[in-house]
């Protein structure tokens, strides 16, 4: 059975235009210890995915299920339970942590609500947590506020909240974006040691296909485009052979070391942003497809199997290129 999951889940927020979801008849499943990362552009609906599947927000249609059961329907244990069970670290260490309270309280409150530890062994188990995260296991440090960490301090110490609670699920909403580029692997590599030592799963949230790469081996990646998944499958199989233009174009936006592959491909990017952005029926990436043809225009392709549980909203994946050929440039 898995741990969470959404099932034809259609999201609008009140300000959105009635036209578009931010997120059109998505489903997406987390089993044990699985990684799930899902990457796209700003505004493609994944941090809003996230926010679902965390329980911050109930869908507008479909369901989010916890190890079977409609998240909106638990009451009482069942669902502080799942508040246990489901646990965020954000993107804004600055933000997700409260300025008026120090780390003894920021870290203690969820760990005493949750019954998890007594409050006269509760000095003892932030120890224990402090050490586990990398910082500092002293009583002094308990004592800090936030303004007085560094951001890499900031978001250990967020770590820390949610891993203490040994959850089953983390949504790590761009968990390294704030960071400056020396510290992402470090927290990286500390999200996924906490994966070795407990039957963890993440929902790992990003727009960079580096990181992902990086944090989902062994794992899926799911490519969202509009609020809409073009393409899901192994890691490494999305990143080596992508059967989804969007994909594809994602892939080529990596840094290359020759200019004139570089220079081209900014020239190809403008032009396809001028045609337009979305496409307002058939094909949500019409717009902006190289290898687009008037089946697209008319009609939106579902996402079907392409092989080796590989999967793509594409009428047409044999044409898309591989990781190869897009590195070394290939004509289009």
């Amino acid at each position: 059975m898995n741990v969470l999951e959404v099932d034809a889940v259609t999201h609008r927020y009140a300000t959105t235009r009635a036209s578009r979801p931010v997120l059109d008849n998505v489903s997406l499943s987390l089993g044990s210890k699985d990684i799930v990362a899902v990457v796209g552009e700003s505004g493609c609906g994944k941090t809003t995915l996230g926010r679902l599947m965390a329980g911050m927000v109930p869908p507008f249609e479909g369901q989010v299920r916890f190890e079977g059961r409609d998240l909106w329907s638990l009451k009482g244990d069942d669902l502080k339970g799942y508040r246990r069970a489901v646990q965020v670290v954000q993107q804004d260490p600055y933000a997700s942590l409260n300025p008026g309270l120090t780390i003894e309280d920021t870290l203690g409150a969820p760990l005493l609500h949750h019954k998890i530890v007594r409050r006269r062994e509760l000095k003892g188990a932030l120890m224990r947590v402090l050490q586990e995260v990398g910082l500092d296991a002293t009583p002094a440090f308990l004592m800090r506020y936030p303004h007085q960490l560094s951001g890499g301090q900031r978001q250990r110490v967020a770590i820390a909240r949610s891993m203490s609670l040994q959850p089953r699920v983390v949504v790590a909403d761009e968990a390294t974006s704030m960071l400056d580029v020396s510290l992402r692997v470090a927290i990286l590599d500390l999200l996924l040691s906490f994966r070795q030592q407990r039957d963890l799963a993440y929902l790992f949230i990003s727009h960079d296909l580096g990181l992902v790469r990086y944090f989902a081996q062994g794992g899926r990646i799911v490519v969202m485009f509009y609020g809409v998944i073009v393409e899901e499958g192994p890691c490494e199989e999305v990143i080596n052979r992508p059967k989804h233009p969007y994909t594809f174009l994602l892939l080529e936006a990596i840094p290359v070391p020759d200019p004139d592959v570089a220079s081209q491909r900014r020239t190809e990017e403008l032009e396809r942003y001028a045609e337009g952005q979305v496409a307002s029926t058939g094909c949500v990436f019409y717009n902006r497809c190289p290898f687009a043809e008037d089946a697209c225009r008319k009609a939106r392709p579902p996402l079907a199997d392409v092989g080796g549980g590989h999967t793509a909203a594409c009428f047409f994946p044999e044409r898309v290129p591989s990781l190869a050929e897009s590195i070394q440039g290939a004509p289009r």
